[in-house]
């Protein structure tokens, strides 16, 4: 390549001490247009330089992101838009430059299209133009910059407006139908003084359901948040693993039984978790809940405890025969409020709350939660807990 440039003795405006560390990174094969480039750029920037596309991608590899990325486009090997192209996984927040001719149309079109460019140099230069056009490289990057903070503050919005709509519809329906039903009972009984016996036990009983399906519903609400805040502190200690699941297990035998569900579980005396006792407890609770409440009449639900490979944690899979999940229903599974396809089928209540509860608990505890499911073919939840203290 001929180096063909200009210079200038006028000194720019933009040589202020603010611009110091301002990240630019220059890559050209020629040695001599480097040392030209870096003499304009040296003082103003933390620059650096290679002299290829592949040592360029080494140094942002190693934890330095430039800002601003200036490439010539004729490179032996590596072109500068393949270069660029190649550089967006690793550096995409930073501003692409080509530094090309008048005559390279086609160059122009492949940076276009490959690298990202957002604007050309083209030779010969002004040192004075040089300075300016990529001080406007940086102010560019400042403004997408403070544009994708703004996006994603606007995003969070977004997801805190859903949020209040979903807690407003549980409390418009999960909430307020219920406390309609509690009163109507209420009234029936203390209107009619008379009411046979085992009428009146029916609807106090219908209340006492009621209102622990709210109470359920309102801890469930206070939890996430108290999560979300971080103003639950966990008090891990070694406890037996079957003091936790022996519990849980026996609570949803009931209704398991209830809807012709049996309930596979063999109880390890020696098995011991590092954990927070009642937190687990609550893991363990919606786990076997959400398999009891989604499994079909008829089927089984498996309960069983391994090692993990490192021998460092106890991992509880939780695997039953219903419907199984979708890819798409995989991707929000332990999200807030998420909404699945899969319905209960005891007519069951769900918040959408459950899973994102046991996602919070299980990492606040050094643990790990997931799911494999094969829609059609039941699923598979998978508790990990540590053994020690990490």
């Amino acid at each position: 390549m001929k180096l063909n440039f200009t210079t200038s003795s006028k000194t720019p405006q933009n040589q202020a001490p603010e611009t110091a560390k301002r990240r630019l990174l220059i890559v050209d094969d020629e040695q001599m247009l480097l040392f030209v480039l870096s003499d304009i750029f040296k003082n103003i920037y933390d620059l650096k330089t290679a002299d290829s596309g592949e040592t360029a991608l080494t140094l942002i590899a190693e934890d330095w992101q430039p800002e601003v990325i200036i490439a010539d486009q004729r490179m032996t090997g590596m072109s500068g838009a393949q270069f660029l192209a190649k550089s967006i996984a690793l550096s995409p927040k930073a501003v692409r430059v080509i530094l090309t001719g008048y005559t390279d149309v086609q160059d122009i079109i492949d940076s276009i299209n490959l690298g990202n460019v957002y604007r050309f140099l083209t030779k010969p230069w002004q040192r004075d133009e040089l300075l300016e056009a990529v001080r406007l490289c940086f102010e560019h990057y400042d403004v997408t910059t403070r544009n994708a903070e703004l996006a994603a503050s606007l995003q969070k919005v977004r997801e805190l407006s859903e949020e209040k709509d979903e807690l407003l519809g549980i409390v418009a329906h999960d909430l307020k139908n219920p406390l309609q039903a509690i009163r109507e009972f209420a009234e029936l009984c203390n209107d009619d003084p008379e009411m046979e016996l085992a009428m009146r036990q029916s609807m106090l009983s219908s209340i006492v359901r009621t209102s622990n399906r709210m109470f359920a519903i309102i801890r469930n609400l206070l939890d996430i948040n108290a999560l979300e805040r971080g103003a639950i502190q966990f008090m891990p200690v070694s406890i037996p693993l079957s003091t936790v699941l022996d519990h849980v297990v026996n609570t949803y035998r009931a209704r398991a039984e209830a809807k012709n569900i049996t309930l596979h579980y063999a109880s390890s005396k020696t098995a011991r978790l590092y954990a927070d006792e009642s937190w687990t407890i609550q893991v363990f609770d919606n786990l076997i809940s959400n398999a009891v409440k989604y499994s079909p009449h008829g089927k089984n639900i498996f309960v069983s405890i391994a090692e993990n490979a490192s021998n460092t944690a106890l991992r509880v899979e939780i695997r039953d025969e219903g419907p199984g999940i979708s890819e798409t229903d995989m991707k929000k599974l332990f999200g807030k409020f998420a909404r699945l396809s899969a319905q209960p089928t005891g007519k069951e209540d769900s918040t959408g709350l459950g899973l994102s509860i046991v996602k919070k608990i299980v990492e606040g505890m050094n643990g790990k939660v997931w799911c494999e499911s094969e829609l059609g073919k039941g699923a598979s939840f998978f508790a990990e807990l540590p053994t020690k203290a990490t």
